[in-house]
């Protein structure tokens, strides 16, 4: 292995016990090289072809390429494979490339590599990533330093609460402090007018009393008579007022209510997370797409039926496919969306918000997209959960067809196609005339193959988002509802009613018939392949059956 600085010794002097100074790096030999040593591997057949650079240029980034099989450990890789797009041993051959037609020396195989198109994409991913995880980490640093800035606004803002608080007592006890002496002054007032009317009754009472008294004690019995006979009258007239004076009177006092207001106050607010994704613009590259890194190179021509089964009585009018073959079946007869695997069975049922047409398939959100055309919508679903989510984007007309491009949505109406952010912002409206959009697929230069199966006969149309509509072949096809493309700018095309699947090439222009009737296809009404493009799927109108094919 090189060491971290060029002035050290290493390598085969190093083994050697000898002390010269390594002028040069053999990346095949992973071993520094002094000036004797690069005579000695100059003269070495089977290094002749190695790679040889300045010591200098390996300084800490040693090269370091893995040369030995993950399948078959200590066999090293010596060959590629054309038709897997992959790195073989020579046990690897015997085993799984007996049939292959291009097996290659990678010496071979490797010519102009640096002139590629897998080259020009890797290093540019790889800029993308570096520059996105750079990118992530200064946003991440600035982040902490947020979080550290937003715990102080809060704790300030508790202490700010706190003084509003304190301030709002002082006012709410000044005014209930003010109403006490008002409504004391009120009391007292007519406690004592009360008071004065008592006396007044009382003394009138007295008087009534002491002459009684006076005439009981020195009074005759004629006088007696004559004055109990005069003071009936009177005494009822006191006994009535004393009465209505009794009823009037309360005993008042003062007493204090506490509000509920301590019961509510269960703290003085809560601590809230927020989140938010960082706004970093990036996209999972190419190089992370090896699923169809074969396709690249093998045009799918040949299937196989392999099974079929009933898709719960279901018209089946888009299909899309995970990674791990599930199945999301959009249902044209109701609002049930359908998840089964990829043998038939059922996995749930996703209750959506009227029936479905079209699914575009976004599984590094965890997420599908699906047209609801009664409605005029388009709604997410949750591919791992299996439940709807988010709200319904509204779309201007009945929508069809859909499918990803980039970080947009592109959405299939009558003559024309949206392309919508996933808010619902509607960015450009392209017009393509026609009857109804019923699938969309996007090409390799952002160019949108789409399917009007509504038109009997006509030329495979792509769509640019400048806007212009070109023919991909002079050939018709007949009620086009479906359409798929590959890797490479090919297009498979699906007829409804003559029950045809067609492959168009890009390299001729040609159109080539690859299923028909006679393979099980009755009035199909859409079609997925497999992440890896082992299977392909087409479901029927007329027996509302999912057929599965195995590329072969």
């Amino acid at each position: 292995m090189a060491s971290k600085s060029p002035n050290m010794f290493f390598g085969t002097c190093l083994r050697r016990s000898k002390s010269t100074k390594a002028i040069k790096y053999c990346t095949d030999c992973e071993d520094a090289l002094c000036s004797e040593c690069l005579d000695v591997h100059g003269t070495i057949k089977s290094c002749a072809s190695h790679h040889v650079i300045d010591v200098n240029v390996i300084d800490g980034n040693p090269v370091i390429v893995n040369k030995l099989c993950d399948v078959h450990p200590g066999m090293v890789l010596e060959y590629f494979c054309s038709d897997h797009d992959t790195l073989c041993c020579r046990s690897c051959m015997a085993s799984d490339h007996r049939s292959c037609d291009k097996l290659l020396p990678i010496e071979v195989a490797a010519k102009g590599v640096k002139r590629s198109t897998m080259y020009e994409e890797i290093n540019n991913d790889v800029r993308i990533l570096n520059t996105a995880v750079n990118e992530l980490e200064d946003k991440k640093r600035k982040s902490m330093l947020s979080l550290n800035d937003s715990k102080e606004i809060v704790q300030q803002e508790v202490t700010n609460l706190k003084k509003q608080l304190q301030k709002r007592i002082q006012e709410l006890e000044a005014v209930l402090m003010s109403k006490i002496d008002k409504v004391h002054t009120n009391l007292s007032k007519k406690s004592s007018d009360d008071l004065e009317k008592i006396c007044d009754r009382q003394k009138k009472i007295q008087t009534i009393s002491e002459q009684f008294k006076s005439v009981r004690t020195h009074g005759s019995e004629s006088q007696i008579f004559m004055f109990i006979h005069n003071m009936k009258k009177e005494l009822n007239c006191q006994a009535n007022d004393f009465e209505d004076l009794l009823l009037s009177q309360k005993d008042v006092s003062l007493s204090f209510i506490e509000s509920n207001l301590l019961s509510f106050i269960k703290s003085f607010g809560s601590v809230e997370m927020k989140e938010a994704s960082f706004d970093i613009k990036y996209k999972p590259f190419k190089g992370q797409q090896a699923q169809n890194l074969q396709q690249k190179r093998k045009i799918l021509t040949q299937f196989k039926l392999d099974v079929k089964f009933k898709a719960a009585g279901a018209l089946i009018s888009g299909i899309g496919v995970t990674k791990d073959n599930r199945l999301f079946l959009c249902n044209y007869t109701d609002s049930n969306l359908y998840v089964l695997s990829d043998k038939g069975q059922q996995l749930a049922t996703i209750q959506m918000d009227g029936k479905q047409w079209g699914i575009a398939m976004e599984e590094e959100a965890n997420s599908a997209w699906v047209t609801l055309p009664y409605i005029q919508s388009v709604q997410a679903v949750d591919v791992v959960t299996m439940k709807k989510k988010g709200q319904l984007i509204k779309v201007p007309g009945r929508c069809y067809g859909i499918a990803l491009i980039d970080d947009q949505i592109a959405v299939g109406s009558y003559g024309k196609i949206y392309i919508i952010s996933k808010t619902g912002e509607i960015k450009k409206t392209l017009d393509v005339g026609g009857s109804e959009v019923h699938s969309i697929s996007v090409g390799l230069k952002h160019q949108l193959y789409y399917a009007q199966a509504n038109i009997e006969k006509s030329t495979p149309k792509s769509v640019g988002l400048d806007g212009t509509v070109t023919s991909l072949s002079a050939e018709n096809v007949t009620s086009l509802i479906s359409v798929e493309h590959d890797r490479i700018g090919n297009a498979y095309l699906l007829e409804c009613t003559i029950e045809n699947l067609k492959l168009f090439s890009f390299e001729d222009k040609s159109i080539k018939t690859i299923l028909t009737k006679k393979d099980g296809l009755t009035y199909p009404y859409a079609f997925a392949f497999s992440k890896d493009s082992s299977k392909l799927f087409i479901s029927n109108y007329n027996t509302k059956e999912i057929l599965v094919f195995l590329s072969t």
